[in-house]
């Protein structure tokens, strides 16, 4: 197998999904080349939609359970990783359309001693006629800039599985492909760039994505530290054999009353939150093996209050942390205090807790609407 394809996805629309699959089907390459989409825990409905568009195609799926987690795409292009075949690896994003030729140009320009990175024109809002798309000339749009982006890459799978793949520390998006390209080149694999001009990809256009709504205040700013620091991955994770998840969490979220019934261990966040938070994290840790924590909150709507007094001087150090070297932690978990407990408040402490805390937890299941609820169950390994 000369290449493999790899789509990481959750709940996209199936037009969209479509137009890309339908691309790289029709790549004309001298060799083979296999396509493998990893469904990093989908609905219900975009689950059977997207399966049996694939089944259709021809095309791998791998359904991961990661339902009601964070979503990671390093994770999710580890499972695809494990059960490719292709000599090399193209890291697909699932809003692309690629020119028949991609996979050739891609081939006769990578060596195993090298990794590729890849461009895209950005569609506007308006664009309907994809069909009409010509791969033959060059376009007006914006095009993505390879030093800021290195999410669109082909790499030799060897190589891949010598650096242990993608950190799975990293949630949401934005720094593993930074990371990995940092990785590779320590191993002594050199940048190569397959341009615009060269294999002229189309991105379809989607509403940007919601920081605020997606991820918690500075996380972003946090997963670029924890990259700058580190100086090898903790854990070669494809070196692992990858096994089927064990959800109790999400069987608890899915029947939460009878286990409010039955007696399951709850906590509500109350002021003042730091010493909450202190208290959430006693209870988590004193809870017998395989038990169960829960929270179910709402959050009424906050009034335009004075911080409390304790908020200047969080202020401040969080002002004088941010100019040092210091634990990420400290910065985050103490932002600033108020009279209210805040939505946000308590979706940001749980996120970080989930991501500091993995070695001590057996499953968890999040969901929250934003400003309005949280429902979140962790179960203690």
């Amino acid at each position: 197998m000369d290449l493999s394809f790899i789509i990481p996805y959750r709940n996209r629309e199936i037009e969209r999904v479509t137009r890309c699959l339908h691309s790289l089907q029709n790549q004309k390459l001298d060799g083979n080349f296999e396509i493998i989409l990893t469904d990093y825990g989908s609905n219900d409905a975009e689950q059977q939609a997207i399966a049996s568009l694939c089944q259709s195609k021809g095309i791998i799926y791998i359904y991961y359970n990661a339902r009601r987690q964070f979503w990671s795409r390093a994770h999710a292009i580890n499972i695809g990783i494990r059960a490719a075949k292709g000599h090399y690896l193209a890291i697909v994003d699932v809003d692309l359309i690629y020119p028949p030729h991609f996979a050739q140009a891609a081939l006769e320009k990578i060596d195993d001693h090298s990794f590729l990175q890849y461009q895209c024109y950005y569609l506007p809002p308006e664009q309907t006629n994809f069909e009409q798309l010509r791969f033959d000339k060059s376009y007006s749009y914006p095009v993505n800039s390879i030093s800021e982006s290195g999410g669109l890459v082909v790499v030799p799978r060897k190589a891949m599985y010598e650096i242990g793949g993608f950190d799975e520390y990293f949630k949401v998006w934005g720094v593993e492909d930074m990371d990995l390209k940092k990785r590779l080149r320590k191993i002594g694999l050199v940048r190569k760039v397959l341009s615009i001009q060269e294999a002229p990809t189309f991105h379809q256009w989607h509403p940007p994505a919601s920081t605020e709504e997606l991820m918690p205040v500075l996380w972003l700013k946090a997963m670029e530290k924890y990259e700058k620091r580190k100086t090898e991955i903790k854990t070669p994770y494809l070196n692992q054999a990858l096994q089927e998840p064990r959800r109790p969490a999400l069987t608890i979220f899915e029947n939460i009353d009878t286990a409010l019934a039955d007696g399951t261990t709850t906590f509500t966040f109350e002021y003042p939150t730091l010493q909450s938070y202190v208290a959430f994290a006693k209870r988590f840790h004193s809870l017998p093996s395989e038990a169960a924590l829960i929270v179910r909150q709402t959050f009424d709507p906050i009034r335009a209050t004075e911080n409390a007094r304790l908020a200047g001087l969080f202020q401040k150090i969080n002002r004088l942390l941010e100019k040092l070297s210091v634990s990420y932690r400290v910065t985050e978990y103490f932002t600033f205090e108020t009279e209210w407990v805040t939505f946000a408040n308590v979706r940001d402490f749980l996120f970080y807790f989930i991501a500091d805390n993995q070695e001590s937890i057996a499953d968890y299941a999040f969901h929250s609407e934003f400003e309005r609820s949280i429902q979140c169950v962790v179960i203690k390994k």
